[in-house]
């Protein structure tokens, strides 16, 4: 073999390791590798993490709280609770919104994330002088250590496909949810470097339906992400 044949051969090597690393650690954030990569990954990069995300607190508020509070009207004081809050943007979009007056769980298995949460709950109280009524959690989404049907709202924003076991997390959460509850979570659409780890809306419908919850809706809200919103029905 010539040098420059053994030069082109290690650099399509090369570049094909370095896909790869690319797809198991970013695209895919470690899925495919086990729950302790993930959570080291999201460890790793807690601190960049809402940098990285470019969330924003008006984008929130119009999308999040604020249909949020619409479906749960005429309740104010809610109970709440967020899997996967990660560095807790949903329970401030919450905390934060003028007419909401409940409490909130948020659970993570990110210790690194859960301190973001923590630090910028702090904020907010330093900054309104008031009580933020958010409690942080460090559990498994697939065993969560709070009592079944406690909750007025389950949330589960962009994890399902990051989990081991999204349909047994799902079960769980809505094991959570109280009859006459909310549930939103998210699914992902541009999941075609990630094998498995999505729902067809077909699917997602029918284990819903499975799990008991009604009223399903699917609507637009980001390029990668669409909302999916249901009801557990009342006994």
């Amino acid at each position: 073999m010539s040098d420059w044949l053994s030069l082109i051969v290690a650099a399509v090597i090369a570049a094909g390791l370095i896909a790869l690393g690319w797809w198991l650690l970013i695209e895919s954030e470690g899925v495919y590798l086990g729950r302790r990569v993930v959570i080291w990954l999201y460890d790793r990069y807690a601190g960049r993490y809402d940098d990285i995300k470019h969330f924003r607190q008006d984008y929130d508020h119009l999308f999040l709280a604020q249909p949020l509070m619409e479906r749960l009207a005429p309740n104010r004081a809610p109970r709440v609770l967020d899997i996967a809050t990660g560095t807790g943007r949903l329970p401030l979009a919450l905390i934060r919104h003028k007419r909401f007056a409940g409490q909130i769980v948020g659970v993570d298995l990110s210790r690194r994330m859960l301190l973001q949460a923590a630090l910028k709950l702090e904020r907010y109280q330093r900054e309104f002088g008031a009580r933020a009524p958010v409690l942080l959690v460090h559990a498994a989404a697939e065993s969560l250590p709070v009592p079944d049907e406690a909750f007025d709202l389950v949330t589960c924003l962009e994890a399902f496909e990051f989990m081991p076991n999204p349909d047994a997390a799902l079960r769980e959460a809505i094991r959570k949810l109280r009859p006459g509850g909310v549930l939103l979570i998210t699914n992902r659409l541009t999941a075609r470097w990630m094998p498995g780890k999505a729902w067809t809306e077909d699917a997602l419908r029918a284990l819903l339906l499975q799990n008991g919850i009604i009223g399903v809706e699917f609507d637009a809200w980001q390029v990668d992400y669409i909302r999916v919103w249901g009801y557990k029905p009342m006994e």
